[in-house]
């Protein structure tokens, strides 16, 4: 009889969480401009897409994807929550772009396999990418975020971000020593 491997979910612990946490801190300061009626009536026209329908693989697509993305580096790019800057995707084609800019993602050998896989055919293909790449010039130009707040502000949100990331490491570890102390002093089961 063949050993049953049996696998154990990933302990979360708060230095996994940094890049979440650095994430959030950036786009708690981005803008998020809520579209007008006008806007919202010609978002899946320019599109060329059905409600409910994926921009990128014609799927089901409940969810948004940033063209821009917010974050680079754990610092805001820029680029905001419009909806110029944002399209309707599923979770495999937001989970497959991520940050990466779109028509290098979209055109790359393993994205490009991934929409054949889906169905869609070279022509499909090519022209999503035509109605995309034409959607996402309509993105407003980046802001620079140190112009706007000032240098003195702009490095102080920069170390408090840092420092929140400090204090994760030093809680982490805090934990880890509790942890163990715990785990020394459990009755074994022999």
């Amino acid at each position: 009889m063949a050993k049953v491997k049996f696998k154990m979910p990933t302990k979360s612990n708060l230095k996994g969480r940094s890049s979440t946490i650095s994430n959030a801190f950036a786009i708690s300061i981005t803008p998020y401009i809520y579209p007008t009626e006008t806007e919202i009536e010609h978002f899946y026209e320019l599109l060329d897409i059905k409600e409910g329908q994926c921009a990128y693989c014609l799927g089901d697509g409940n969810g948004r994807d940033h063209l821009k993305p917010l974050v680079r580096d754990g610092l805001p790019t820029g680029y905001i929550t419009e909806i110029n800057n944002l399209v309707p995707c599923c979770q495999a084609c937001n989970s497959s772009k991520g940050a990466k800019d779109f028509s290098v993602w979209y055109n790359s050998p393993k994205n490009l396999k991934r929409l054949q896989a889906r169905g869609l055919t070279d022509e499909d293909i090519r022209h999503r990418f035509e109605i995309i790449s034409s959607y996402e010039q309509r993105i407003s130009k980046p802001i620079n975020y140190e112009k706007l707040v000032g240098k003195e502000k702009w490095e102080e949100y920069k170390a408090r971000k840092k420092n929140l990331i400090k204090q994760l490491n030093e809680n982490q570890k805090f934990c880890d020593d509790l942890n163990n102390i715990i785990i020394s002093k459990m009755d074994k089961k022999d």
